[in-house]
């Protein structure tokens, strides 16, 4: 244990929680390491013990975030008693209100986030992979209760992500903010889902 008293994951709690609010505070490029040990109460060097450096941090700032989302989303997934189509829309619905709310009332997250992350980075890829093994999922199960036609739930999650995107990719909602895009979005799916449906 330090001599904080706190723990190692105590103290990368709240080095990310303390890196938020002066992100919030006084905009993320002007966040520094030394700031957060200071603000934390321990040394530069016990943030270097889990953070390579101030990139490392500001990650750790948005994989919580994607962590976040891919929590409400799962919790989508596992509702009993919903028509699968209706699923896919309430899950479609909560990441594009989870993306536009990080753009309009978290503007220094987001704008840390859209130029930091990258697919080559490790959260983003497993954010990535969470998100289409919910839409292989969902996909599934609109299979078995025969809502959709087809054999490969792969496939279909593909198709449902890629058509979309321009609801929920995080550059083409920040060009869309000041649009009520909700509607657009339940048309487009809609569109797709009878596609996709038996009775189309």
């Amino acid at each position: 244990m330090p001599r904080t008293g706190l723990s190692a994951l105590e103290i990368k709690n709240k080095a990310i929680d303390a890196t938020s609010a002066m992100m919030r505070e006084v905009g993320f490029d002007k966040v520094r390491l030394t700031d957060v040990a200071k603000k934390l109460g321990v040394s530069h060097a016990a943030l270097y013990a889990h953070f390579e450096d101030k990139s490392a941090l500001f990650d750790a700032v948005s994989e919580r975030w994607l962590v976040q989302i891919s929590d409400s989303l799962a919790a989508i997934c596992r509702k009993r008693g919903k028509e699968p189509a209706d699923k896919i829309v309430e899950w479609m619905l909560t990441l594009h209100r989870a993306k536009l709310a990080k753009i309009e009332h978290d503007p220094e997250l987001y704008k840390s986030f859209d130029l930091t992350a990258s697919m080559k980075k490790a959260y983003v890829r497993r954010h990535m992979a969470s998100v289409h093994t919910q839409l292989v999922e969902l996909a599934t199960e609109a299979i078995a209760k025969r809502r959709l036609r087809g054999a490969d739930p792969e496939m279909i999650a593909t198709v449902l992500h890629e058509s979309m995107l321009a609801f929920h990719h995080p550059k083409l909602v920040a060009q869309h903010a000041h649009e009520a895009r909700e509607p657009l979005l339940r048309v487009v799916l809609d569109s797709v889902l009878k596609g996709l449906s038996l009775k189309s």
